[in-house]
């Protein structure tokens, strides 16, 4: 008997895709998008040395609504439940493409790498007075950790993947059965307990440390404390992951659509963001602070 390395990979034909996922990803990126235009809107004073409320209608209106939207994040208001409700739903369907990956490890590792690079860069962005304090453990870090927890979790569950006898026994064959109800279930049950801890400590009011703390370093990482001006701890994101893992492997186990009916040419804006989901997250913010910027000085502020 021989112990295997990797768990088989779940699908096998990799240029078909469900439409539906990648239609609620570039949602849930549009949605990240709207939330960041909202908050350069609600900082103008950051952009332009001469804005004032009163000089133009139109910009305060823009500007009353953007500060109205994001009041509502510590009213426990709109964009307290949008905020959380997109982002869950984002980390459910990287889970989900995780059950059609052919190697999760590799994945997880490449976008490690991507996060890395990030961090770095908002670093650099910190030095030179862009950014307050960079990112330490953010969406990226909390997605290529996630990945690599899920395909560690799926290569241990997959018992069948153990048992590489040409002619396997009787109990072979029930190891193999009962792998893969276990393979199935684990991430669900892993993640609703992971979800759960994490709702139960509130991971929304949790300590936010003002400086960064070599003790802490590790609580950024689970969720126990939150640095940076993106975080993302384990606990509770690894859970929605976890569960979106489940549901890829329950819900699309043929990868075919479940709304065949509603495919058309109608999707295909959002679609083209949710594919490219990596590349939005890296330019939109730069993309929208340019625009802005843009049609400010076009309206007569200045920089």
């Amino acid at each position: 008997m021989k112990i295997a390395t990797a768990a088989k990979p779940i699908f096998k034909d990799k240029k078909r895709r469900v439409w539906e996922l990648d239609f609620l990803r570039g949602f849930a990126v549009l949605a990240m998008c709207f939330d960041h235009l909202m908050y350069d809107c609600s900082h103008p004073k950051d952009f332009f040395s001469n804005f004032k409320v009163g000089v133009n209608s139109f910009a305060d209106g823009v500007y009353k609504f953007a500060v109205s939207y994001w009041k509502s994040t510590s009213d426990y208001g709109f964009r307290f439940w949008a905020h959380y409700l997109f982002v869950f739903l984002f980390l459910f369907l990287v889970g989900t493409s995780c059950a059609f990956s052919r190697n999760n490890t590799r994945r997880g590792a490449l976008c490690g790498i991507a996060a890395l690079v990030f961090t770095g860069a908002t670093f650099v962005c910190k030095a030179i007075g862009f950014m307050e304090d960079g990112v330490v453990f953010g969406i990226l870090d909390c997605i290529a950790m996630s990945i690599l927890c899920t395909a560690a979790l799926d290569s241990l569950t997959n018992l069948g993947a153990w048992i590489t006898s040409p002619t396997p026994t009787k109990k072979q064959k029930a190891v193999v059965k009962a792998g893969e109800y276990i393979n199935l279930y684990a991430p669900l049950v892993l993640g609703a307990v992971i979800l759960f801890v994490g709702i139960f400590n509130q991971f929304w009011t949790i300590q936010f440390d003002r400086y960064f703390t070599d003790e802490h370093f590790l609580g950024y990482i689970f969720g126990k404390y939150a640095f940076g001006d993106d975080w993302f701890g384990l606990f509770p994101y690894l859970g929605a992951v976890l569960i979106g893992t489940y549901w890829g492997k329950a819900a699309y186990s043929t990868r075919a659509s479940l709304l065949p009916a509603l495919d058309g040419k109608w999707h295909k804006p959002v679609i083209f963001v949710g594919r490219h989901a990596l590349i939005f997250y890296f330019l939109h913010q730069v993309v929208l602070a340019g625009l802005f910027i843009l049609i400010g000085l076009c309206m007569g502020f200045s920089l």
